[in-house]
């Protein structure tokens, strides 16, 4: 039983810890990985290189909102992906861990964590 109960609170905290995480990710990729950055450079570079007139990049501005929704989607569900396998990688370990094992993965899920905090302020 209190196996079970110890088991139990692990999982409970790397699910939280994945949902942190996550947040955390989303809130780093936000900065480093902004669409709407990308597609306007891309627009820029295109719209210089091929000497496009105001009417072509006029007919041309659909097509760049739908890249940059695109990239929002892709972005969200890679995000998503990523939190769902490390998730499950972290449960299976842990049901393989001995209680001391258990504390020193706590330990380092935390350290995990605050390194995760600390690139998403940069």
């Amino acid at each position: 039983m209190r196996r079970l109960t110890i088991l139990a609170s692990l999982i409970a905290l790397f699910f939280l810890g994945g949902v942190c995480g996550f947040a955390l990710a989303v809130r780093a990729v936000k900065n480093t990985l902004n669409e709407s950055y990308w597609v306007g450079e891309r627009m820029k570079e295109e719209s210089k290189r091929l000497k496009l007139t105001a009417e072509q990049r006029a007919k041309a501005q659909p097509s760049y909102d739908a890249l940059q929704q695109d990239l929002g989607i892709i972005k969200t569900q890679t995000m998503e992906s990523i939190v769902a396998a490390t998730l499950k990688q972290s449960v299976a370990l842990a049901a393989l861990l001995t209680p001391a094992q258990a504390d020193e993965f706590k330990k380092l899920n935390e350290e995990r964590r605050i390194r995760l905090e600390q690139k998403a302020r940069k």
